[in-house]
């Protein structure tokens, strides 16, 4: 299991690589929004970026998780390579078809989001991103099955590099607005297209399978549901604001979304695109159960430590990324959202089981109940909390969508985790967190002194509640003394399992 555990870490490292680099971009570029943009138009920017999130899942048709599962497939595996063939063009022509459509009517959708037509420009360049972005996960994720992490990687560099280029050049040099960033977005992602193409050309067979295809949109469709319903139950936040509150309650929100998310797009999805993969592979292996286990005990552990640093010092953070005081109160929002994430990344692990069994008409049935819990605690809680009932909404939905799946998973595949053991993290985070308000009007330094005096004490505080066993004493030892040493980093990620 170590040796399986290793192998998903490493290509945790150079996933991570792609992905912090990604959400290190998005942090560059708030000083340059908060600048540029006013409050509400940094609301119309978050509104916009949901949309397209909305967009991409639901024409993906999540497909993308039935690739997964068929392309190990024993019936299929001498047709790996039609069936990739077979899922692009058909996710390609999909997508293509309704961006056309949505393209002649940005008009009246820009005048129902946000009450004028002067963004309709901007979203018709929103709907070209869509139509490149969504086939090329499907590419992507041929790359995360085959295990390319560093051909994965060094492409998204490059369009985050050209995107990021462009994106300064049309704001801070020309004068740009929102346009300059969907401007910037096109140009990078045509870039990431001409690269990859040569991997889809190796990888592809003109043949269209139906059979394939007809098997993964059975297996997809309860997803697609779900996959829709996950994003409202993600995007309804910023909707409900949109439409209970303003503008700029959206903008305030946005970035304490944007600051938050950190921990899900650079920590979450490095994990998902090392681990996915390796938790298929394992799914007939004697010790997958145990593996399954402590993979949840493990990333509990890791992700509440990032949950509390990310918690102690958002006050910090917003003030270093947006010196306009109108955003400063985005930092109150920041610990909600991030124990939601924490959330998340539990409900992630906990779908194994439904997702091993094909249960997947459970995980549609459960998101779309946690997304109208959300809409309505959204309803009710906004109009006396603003943004803050927006935080704490979310909070709660992602907490009853985690315990139910982990419940339903449990009937079909039981699997024996340490419940116990994510309990005892919870609430010491909650409790080191709380015990750091009091350093709220001390100087800087004392703060951080503090702040991160409480971090460190989380791991020993829980050896003494005998939260390790013997075994992970000593591997911790061991991986100490293989990874004191940054100079042999590069060395012990060459090493084969």
């Amino acid at each position: 299991m170590l040796k399986t555990l290793r192998s998903a870490f490493k290509g945790t490292i150079i996933y991570s690589v792609g992905n912090f680099s990604s959400k290190l971009v998005g942090l560059i570029l708030i000083p340059l929004y908060t600048s540029k943009l006013t409050v509400a138009e940094f609301g119309v920017l978050g509104i916009l970026e949901i949309t397209s999130q909305f967009l991409i899942a639901v024409l993906g048709l999540s497909l993308y998780s039935a690739f997964f599962r068929w392309y190990w497939d024993k019936e299929y595996i001498t047709r790996q390579k039609s069936i990739f063939f077979t899922i692009l063009v058909f996710v390609g022509t999909v997508t293509c078809t309704f961006a056309i459509i949505l393209i002649f009517f940005a008009n009246p959708i820009s005048d129902f989001l946000f009450e004028t037509s002067d963004y309709s420009y901007i979203l018709r360049l929103l709907f070209i991103v869509v139509a490149m972005e969504t086939p090329a996960v499907i590419v992507t994720t041929l790359m995360r099955v085959k295990e390319k992490a560093i051909l994965y990687t060094s492409l998204n560099l490059i369009k985050l590099i050209v995107s990021l280029s462009f994106t300064v050049y049309f704001i801070a040099g020309l004068g740009k607005r929102i346009e300059g960033i969907y401007e910037a977005q096109i140009i990078g992602n045509i870039v990431f297209l001409i690269l990859a193409s040569g991997f889809v050309l190796k990888n592809i067979e003109v043949k269209f399978n139906i059979k394939a295809l007809k098997g993964m949109l059975a297996f997809s469709v309860p997803l697609i549901f779900s996959g829709i319903a996950g994003i409202i139950l993600t995007i309804t936040d910023r909707y409900s604001l949109r439409f209970l509150s303003n503008l700029e309650s959206v903008g305030i929100y946005t970035l304490g979304f944007k600051v938050a998310n950190t921990l899900k797009v650079f920590v979450l999805s490095s994990i998902s695109l090392a681990l996915q993969p390796i938790i298929f592979k394992m799914m007939d292996q004697p010790n997958n159960k145990r593996f399954y286990s402590k993979v949840m005990t493990y990333l509990s552990f890791g992700m509440m430590i990032l949950v509390l640093a990310m918690s102690m010092f958002s006050k910090e953070i917003i003030q270093l990324l947006a010196r306009n005081q109108a955003y400063l109160s985005a930092w109150t929002a920041i610990p909600v959202l991030s124990l939601s994430v924490f959330f998340i990344m539990l409900r992630d692990i906990a779908l194994t089981g439904v997702n091993l069994v094909k249960k997947t008409k459970i995980i549609a049935f459960v998101i779309i109940i946690a997304a109208l819990i959300n809409i309505g605690l959204n309803i009710l809680l906004i109009p006396k909390f603003n943004y803050m009932g927006a935080a704490i909404a979310t909070m709660i939905a992602q907490l009853f969508y985690f315990v139910t799946i982990y419940l339903y998973s449990q009937k079909y595949y039981r699997i024996n985790y340490e419940m116990g053991k994510i309990l005892l993290i919870i609430a010491l985070g909650i409790l080191l967190y709380s015990i750091s308000l009091v350093t709220i009007n001390w100087s800087l330094m004392a703060r951080i002194i503090g702040k991160t005096g409480l971090i460190l004490s989380f791991p020993f505080i829980l050896y003494l509640f005998k939260f390790y066993e013997s075994i992970e004493i000593e591997t911790m030892k061991r991986l100490w003394l293989i990874w004191n040493n940054p100079k042999r980093w590069r060395d012990n990620l060459r090493k084969k399992n």
